[in-house]
């Protein structure tokens, strides 16, 4: 989404408000089961439990990507792209077909990563189209990334590896492999080598944008405090 929200249009400010509100309803959903699975210590049921709210928020993330390609926000395409394509990929073309992710730690941790983070994020974005954002919100979503982005990031490759093991089977060479389960294996292994380059470059835009924030919510606060 991005700070960039468009609001001369109370038509697309509005329907930006409702599809953030519902996604940090959607989110909320997801970290209330995690914490209670945690808590429970039932972790090999989670993913049965949260699969269903999962599909529909991480899924309708996708929006997000048309948002900036038609200019409802100003968020970079490619950089919006990137960061929900990680995720849709690991939820349907790894978690949704692999048991052996789904009963995992990997799970857990990555849809509680996942949760922890979007759940602010959203609630960031509702109140910055209200005009006013409180300020350990603010800190929130532009501070969490720094520890749930390697752990979101620790669970999705852990999830993508039980994936390729489930895949691999009982074969022992290639020419064992069916050919729709070998093809899924390669684009696991290339989605796996774009993480080499793209989580650091991801890391950096986000601790960059983090410095801008902050750096823009201090500005607006010094003249503020010179108009008094």
């Amino acid at each position: 989404m991005g700070k960039g929200e468009k609001k001369s249009n109370p038509v697309v400010t509005g329907y930006l408000f409702l599809y953030n509100a519902a996604c940090c309803v959607g989110w909320g959903l997801c970290l209330v089961k995690c914490i209670q699975h945690i808590r429970d210590q039932s972790l090999e049921t989670l993913y049965t439990d949260v699969e269903m709210n999962l599909k529909i928020v991480q899924t309708a993330a996708v929006l997000e990507i048309i948002h900036a390609a038609i200019g409802f926000v100003k968020s970079p395409v490619m950089t919006t792209f990137m960061q929900v394509f990680s995720r849709v990929w690991t939820l349907w073309a790894v978690m949704h077909i692999s048991p052996m992710s789904q009963t995992s730690l990997f799970f857990t941790l990555a849809c509680t990563s996942w949760s922890l983070v979007e759940v602010p994020r959203y609630a960031f974005y509702a109140f910055n189209l209200l005009g006013s954002v409180p300020y350990p919100l603010f800190w929130l979503r532009y501070s969490l990334f720094a520890i749930l982005y390697p752990t979101g990031i620790t669970g999705e490759l852990g999830c993508m590896y039980y994936s390729l093991v489930e895949l691999l089977g009982e074969a022992t060479s290639l020419q064992e492999i069916p050919v729709d389960k070998f093809g899924l294996m390669v684009l696991t292994g290339l989605v796996i080598l774009t993480y080499i380059p793209g989580s650091p470059t991801m890391y950096k835009h986000m601790l960059k944008t983090r410095r801008k924030q902050f750096d823009e919510l201090k500005k607006k606060e010094t003249a503020d405090d010179k108009k008094h």
